[in-house]
C-alpha cells in the first residue's frame, strides 16, 4: 500500500523523473537559492491533531491582531467598522462555497447579487456599467490599461504621480513585454497639470489618475479630465478606497471614462492582505471591451424576470486570439461581502462613514502639526490620509510608539517627494477623540 495522502508510488514518481530528465526530484529546487535551501526544513515530525492545534495556535499567538491595537496605517489596506450582520448572512451555505460559483448555470440568487453589486459600483462610480469584480485593485488597473490600448491601438500611457507602488509594480509586469510605453511622472514635478500638458500627444492611449492619491491628495478635476480628452486619450481613475465616494463627486460625472480600484473598505477585513475585492466600472462605450464576468437582467419565455451571464468577451466563451483579457473569474465571496455591507449602510451611512473619516484625518493633522517638531508637508485637500515631517529618524521612532500600542502609519521611501523622515498616516470613523490625542500626546514626547 502506498502513501495514505501521497497518490503516486516510489515507481510512478522515478518514471517522472526519468521522463523529465531528473535524477532525483530535489534537483526540482535547484532555481531556489541555497542559502534558503539550507535552511529549509522537510523532515516534519508526525503529530495528532491536538498536538498541531496547539503548534498552530502558538505560532498565531506571534501576530498581534489589528483590532488590538490602535492604528493609523493605511497606504491601500483600510481598516473600517464592518457591521455585525455582515459575516453572519455572507458565512450562509448558499453563499460559502469551496470556490468561486463559476458556471454561467449558477443560482438565480447568486446571479442577482453580482448584478446589484455592479449596479452599486457603477452608482457609486459615475459610470454607465461595472463587471462582476475582479481579484484586486492593482490587476484591475492593469486591465483596464490593457483595454485602452485595444480600443485605441495607441500604444503611450501617462501615470500621474501618487499611484500606489504595489499597483505600480503590477503594471509594470502586466506590460513588460506588451508594445507598449509607460510614463511616470516624477514625485518631484511641482505642477501636475503644466506637466501633463507637455507630456500628452496623439499616441497617448490614457492618463492614469489615483484618487485621493497615495499621499491622501485630492488631485482629480474635471479640468485635469478636460485637458486628457482634448488630447484624445482615455483618463483611467484608480481609486484604492471607494468609501471616499460617499463623500467625494463620482468621477464619471465629471468626465472620466474608466474607474476602477480596490474594493476591500466595503466590510473586507484586513486578514493580513487578502483576499481583496477589484472593482472596474466604464462607460457603455467600452461594454464590448471589458474583461471578467457581466451580469444582465432579463425576461425569460414565461414572461418572468431573469438574471445571466452576458456579453462576456472571456477567453472561456470566444476564441482565444479575440478575447479582450485572460481574467476569466472574480472575487465572488468578496463582491458579495462589498453588496452586503452597503446595502446595509445604504447611501446615507456610507455617507456618515465617509463623513466621520474625513473629520477625524483632518482633527488628527491639527492636533499633530501643533506640535512645534512636527510638520505638515503638504498644503494640499486630502480625504483620509495625509504626510508629515519629524524630526528623528522614523526608524528610532517606531519602535517607542508601538511600545504605547499603536501602528504609527507608513514610513515613506526617500524617493517620495517629501523629505527623509516623511510619514504616512491614515484615519477611518474607527478612531476616538481620546485615542487621537493620546497618540499625539505620545509622538509629541518622543520627538522633543
Amino acid at each position: 500500500m502506498g502513501h495514505p495522502y501521497l497518490p503516486l508510488t516510489d515507481p510512478e514518481r522515478r518514471q517522472m523523473e526519468k521522463v523529465i530528465g531528473l535524477q532525483d526530484h530535489s534537483e526540482l529546487f535547484q532555481t531556489i537559492p541555497e542559502a534558503i535551501r539550507a535552511q529549509a526544513v522537510f523532515d516534519l515530525p508526525a503529530r495528532n491533531e491536538w498536538e498541531v492545534k496547539k503548534l498552530f495556535t502558538q505560532w498565531a499567538a506571534q501576530n498581534t491582531p489589528v483590532s488590538q491595537l490602535i492604528s493609523f496605517l493605511g497606504a491601500g489596506a483600510y481598516e473600517h467598522a464592518i457591521p455585525s450582520a455582515l459575516p453572519y448572512l455572507v458565512n450562509r451555505s448558499e453563499f460559502l462555497t469551496a470556490y468561486t460559483p463559476y458556471q454561467p448555470e449558477i443560482s438565480q440568487g447568486l446571479l442577482q447579487a453580482f448584478f446589484e453589486y455592479q449596479s452599486l459600483i457603477a452608482e457609486l462610480a459615475g459610470m454607465d456599467v461595472a463587471n462582476a469584480s475582479m481579484y484586486d485593485g492593482p490587476t484591475a488597473l492593469a486591465e483596464a490599461v490593457l483595454l485602452a490600448h485595444n480600443v485605441s491601438n495607441k500604444k503611450e500611457f501617462i501615470i500621474l504621480s501618487g499611484l500606489n507602488p504595489e499597483a505600480q509594480q503590477v503594471l509594470k509586469t502586466y506590460t513588460a513585454h506588451l508594445p507598449v510605453k509607460i510614463h511616470f511622472v516624477s514625485p518631484q514635478v511641482p505642477e501636475v497639470k503644466a506637466e501633463l500638458s507637455s507630456l500628452l500627444s496623439e499616441q497617448t492611449a490614457a492618463v492614469v489618475i489615483q484618487y485621493p492619491d497615495f499621499f491622501g491628495r485630492l488631485r482629480l478635476t474635471g479640468e485635469l479630465l478636460s485637458l486628457i480628452k482634448a488630447s484624445g486619450a482615455l483618463s483611467i481613475v484608480y481609486i484604492n478606497d471607494p468609501v471616499c465616494l460617499g463623500l467625494l463627486e463620482p468621477p464619471g460625472a465629471i468626465g472620466a471614462d474608466l474607474v476602477v480600484g480596490e474594493a476591500q473598505s466595503f466590510g473586507l477585513t484586513l486578514s493580513f492582505g487578502g483576499p481583496f475585492l477589484g472593482f472596474f466600472a466604464a462607460k457603455k462605450n467600452f461594454l464590448r471591451n471589458m474583461p471578467g464576468r457581466l451580469v444582465g437582467k432579463t425576461t425569460d419565455l414565461d414572461g418572468e424576470e431573469g438574471f445571466v451571464l452576458t456579453l462576456q468577451t472571456r477567453e472561456q466563451h470566444i476564441r482565444r486570439e479575440k478575447a479582450t483579457s485572460n481574467i476569466c473569474s472574480n472575487q465572488a465571496l468578496c463582491a458579495l461581502t462589498a453588496t452586503i455591507y452597503l446595502s446595509l449602510l445604504g447611501p446615507a451611512g456610507l455617507k456618515e462613514v465617509a463623513l466621520s473619516t474625513v473629520q477625524n484625518s483632518h482633527y488628527l493633522y491639527s492636533q499633530l502639526t501643533r506640535i512645534p517638531a512636527v510638520q505638515g508637508l503638504s498644503s494640499e485637500p486630502f480625504f483620509h490620509e495625509f504626510v508629515i515631517g519629524l524630526p528623528t529618524s522614523v526608524d528610532s521612532l517606531l519602535p517607542k510608539i508601538k511600545e504605547k500600542g499603536f501602528i504609527p502609519g507608513y514610513k515613506l521611501p526617500p524617493d517620495q517627494p517629501f523629505s527623509t523622515n516623511a510619514y504616512l498616516l491614515y484615519t477611518s470613523e474607527l478612531r476616538t477623540k481620546a485615542e487621537m490625542d493620546r497618540f499625539c500626546e505620545e509622538i509629541e514626547r518622543c520627538v522633543q
